[in-house]
């Protein structure tokens, strides 16, 4: 009888080993997800625009070790840009290139909506038609409302739960580069730089250019420092947005003290949808006084 006894619990034992092996097979081959190491998400609700932003959050990997406050780069888009962004801005800031940031993506609670949510927050005016269709312009217009959301809520958050230097960047591509040429022309004083990539000045019958003139016009304006970028081949189509990035700069100069205030780069080869990566690098470089 103890011998039976015995030989079950050698088996059992034996079971439970072979057991907690297979599962640690299992697990060690498990195909697991990657993390954006020093990253960080946050949910921001704003009063001024009615939604919940989510954050994605880049520290500097030094960020818990020491006691600096470091530059902020506050990036559009983020569903589809953090990733990338942050990316190169590690990189470069490993090798010296570029000082060390804090990144802040702004993206939306529900991805599915990004045409919805970049019409409405990133267009300075309500258009009927046009952008990605009547169905998403119905909402566009909210620039203004956005523009609050940044001024008087999150960068505020960012100041009380970070250490965070003055200086700030913001960044945007298509209608998030319309964004950033908007607030650049009418809140210069709002970002220390701005980094405006492939910017959809056609939007509102080239609305801009309006904006533009009423800051050319104001002796009281402060310049922002400006990094434009356009792909070489962005000029087909419906508009003309080589074409137009050159007729803004040429009238932007006009009211710049000093071309180190103001760029435009074309990179040959690129396209609308290929040129975010290299035209913001080249904007960082540019905004912390390196030549290109």
């Amino acid at each position: 009888m103890a011998y039976r006894s015995f030989k079950w619990f050698i088996l059992g034992f034996l079971g439970l080993g072979l057991g907690i092996l297979i599962g640690f097979e299992f697990n060690r081959n498990k195909v697991q997800a990657y993390t954006l190491p020093n990253t960080e998400v946050r949910h921001l609700d704003s009063q001024a625009v009615g939604i919940k932003y989510k954050l994605y959050i880049s520290l500097p990997n030094d960020y818990s070790t020491s006691d600096k406050a470091y530059p902020v780069v506050y990036l559009l888009d983020a569903d589809y840009s953090f990733a990338i962004a942050r990316n190169i801005v590690e990189h470069l800031s490993d090798r010296k290139n570029l000082p060390k940031f804090i990144l802040v993506g702004i993206a939306y609670e529900n991805p599915a909506n990004y045409k919805l949510n970049r019409t409405r927050d990133y267009t300075p005016i309500f258009v009927a038609d046009g952008g990605y269709g009547a169905e998403y312009q119905k909402v566009s217009g909210g620039a203004p409302r956005f523009r609050q959301f940044l001024q008087t809520e999150l960068l505020p958050y960012m100041q009380s739960h970070y250490r965070v230097q003055a200086t700030s960047i913001l960044a945007g591509h298509s209608f998030g580069g319309l964004f950033a040429t908007w607030v650049a022309l009418t809140t210069p004083s709002l970002f220390s730089g701005y980094i405006s990539i492939s910017p959809s000045l056609w939007y509102g019958e080239h609305y801009i250019f309006k904006v533009l003139d009423r800051y050319s016009a104001s002796v009281q304006q402060e310049p922002a420092k400006l990094f434009l970028a356009i792909g070489s081949e962005e000029n087909g189509g419906d508009y003309k947005m080589v074409d137009d990035l050159q007729k803004f700069a040429q009238q932007l100069e006009k009211s710049k003290p000093s071309p180190e205030q103001l760029t435009l780069k074309i990179l040959a080869g690129d396209n609308h949808n290929t040129l975010f990566p290299g035209a913001f690098t080249q904007g960082l470089l540019y905004l912390q006084g390196q030549k290109l």
